[in-house]
């Protein structure tokens, strides 16, 4: 398992765990948005994207089906 797909793994297993928390009330938000700034700073421009190399490319549409072939599976 590559560091980005540990990564991404590691983010839904966090998204998973605060839901079930803030549904359960083990988390008040409340108290959580209580310390949140008033205001977001806007972000930033993206720069004009680079072209991909083969490499690149190969590599992305990998990445493109392994997502369809997840979402496929949640919805089955």
């Amino acid at each position: 398992m590559s560091l980005a797909e540990r990564e991404i793994s590691l983010l839904r297993e966090y998204s998973t765990r605060l839901i079930a928390d803030v549904v359960t009330g083990k988390l008040d938000v409340r108290a959580a948005t209580s310390s949140l700034p008033d205001e977001v700073e806007e972000p930033k421009p993206v720069e004009e994207a680079q072209p991909l190399d083969e490499a690149d490319a190969a590599q992305a549409e990998e990445s493109s089906d392994m997502e369809q072939e997840y979402t496929e599976a949640d919805v089955d």
